[in-house]
């Protein structure tokens, strides 16, 4: 066996070990998914220094005997948002309620962003969202007030 040198260039032995490795990598052990999101996450949230809310709950509850919604809440310093997500022909319907009333809340689903402002009772609805990974962008309506960003969820 002969010692690594690190001033040469991989070799092509070098390079199809590396590719065994990888291999058996995403074989064995693979990358849980929606990790890219939430590194994604991130990193963006040092690039807009907002404040990430903190995931309290999740159950399954009953709101009637034939159709279960899922409920969770996000936690943060300056509010909380509860959302519901009950399954509809075309994917999802989200309801939520938060701290407040005037708030505004981006639900936010791959590439786009659906923007609710919430009444006087902190309620919002977006009717249709497809299966997938989304996250929440909230504004505070009070001036100098941090945005507040959720981890990532499945719907």
């Amino acid at each position: 066996m002969t010692g690594y040198d690190a001033d040469h260039p991989l070799t092509a032995d070098d390079a199809r070990v590396l590719t065994l490795l990888a291999e058996a990598q995403d074989a064995h052990d693979p990358m849980p998914p929606g990790l890219l999101e939430r590194i994604s996450l991130a990193v963006s949230l040092e690039l807009m220094e907002a404040e990430l809310a903190v995931l309290t709950a999740e159950a399954l509850e009953p709101a009637r005997a034939d159709t279960p919604v899922d409920s969770i809440t996000f936690t943060a310093s300056s509010l909380s948002l509860m959302v519901t997500m009950t399954g509809v022909d075309d994917g999802v319907r989200v309801d939520g309620w938060v701290t407040g009333g005037g708030v505004e809340v981006d639900l936010l689903a791959r590439d786009q962003a659906f923007a609710a402002t919430s009444d006087a009772t902190g309620r919002l609805t977006w009717p249709t969202v497809a299966h997938g990974a989304i996250r929440f962008r909230i504004r505070p309506p009070q001036p100098g007030s941090r945005v507040v960003v959720t981890p990532t969820i499945e719907v």
